[in-house]
């Protein structure tokens, strides 16, 4: 499953909330932390990879660039917190170079003991210094429930790197041998360290990335499906239609347009 950097939502340090509704998005990422309780029914979600089913009363946490996905489930009711990069500095001092060890909490009771955290980051978002408060409270406990591990050292500065190189030379001949050199590391570590940082292959990354610009190429310019792919870096037509249902799982490009 392939994902699209929300490049915008990067550059928009306000707090998004939803709250006893329920919410859907595509395939996505981004550098911030990401949680949700629901509330009432089932919730299906991807993440790492996975369909999950939440139940009331679970947890779900996305870290930084951790892909995922929300499915319509009109019956389901979730709060859903994205903390913008201002308030994230205790938790990358803390938490940076770590990964959690899961995306979900079903301890019921557990859950049900954080549920005021969410709620009454809802209600006082807009006092900096309160807000800031639940929500080092409401990380700080998500993630000692969910346990942590090692993972990739500095691993935002790697990630930011590799965000940046890829979205220069997307429309280039990128390959694991290349990517490892431009870095100086060993294919096989650099296929490791990439997977690990962003849960994903370095040539499904790439993929979601040529898709989202040729995409992008269409809607300003009105070209061909052949023009915009070959621009923004496939090799073909049918490698484009490959990587399109794969991603949004739709027949026509004109229903993404």
């Amino acid at each position: 499953m392939l994902a699209e950097y929300e490049l915008n939502r990067e550059r928009d340090e306000n707090v998004f909330v939803l709250s006893e509704a329920d919410g859907v998005c595509p395939m996505h990422f981004h550098r911030k932390i990401e949680v949700m309780y629901v509330l009432e029914g089932n919730k299906k979600i991807v993440a790492a990879g996975k369909e999950i089913t939440l139940g009331a009363d679970n947890v779900f946490f996305a870290n930084s660039y951790e892909m995922h996905s929300y499915a319509d489930c009109p019956d389901s009711k979730q709060i859903i917190i994205v903390f913008p990069n201002r308030m994230l500095g205790a938790f990358y001092d803390e938490f940076g170079d770590k990964l959690p060890l899961g995306n979900v909490i079903d301890d019921t009771e557990f859950c049900r003991g954080i549920l005021p955290y969410f709620r009454a980051f809802c209600e006082e978002k807009d006092s900096k210094l309160i807000a800031q408060g639940y929500c080092d409270l409401l990380l700080g406990s998500v993630m000692k429930k969910i346990g942590v591990r090692e993972g990739t050292k500095d691993r935002q500065n790697f990630v930011d790197s590799l965000l940046a190189y890829i979205n220069e030379n997307y429309a280039e001949d990128i390959t694991l041998e290349s990517m490892a050199e431009h870095f100086g590391y060993s294919k096989y570590y650099f296929s490791r360290m990439f997977n690990d940082a962003l849960g994903t292959s370095l040539t499904d990354y790439v993929s979601a990335v040529r898709l989202m610009h040729a995409l992008d190429i269409m809607r300003r310019t009105g070209c061909t499906v052949s023009e915009a792919a070959l621009e923004s870096g496939f090799s073909s037509l049918p490698t484009f239609y490959r990587v399109l249902k794969k991603n949004y799982d739709y027949k026509s490009v004109k229903e993404l347009l």
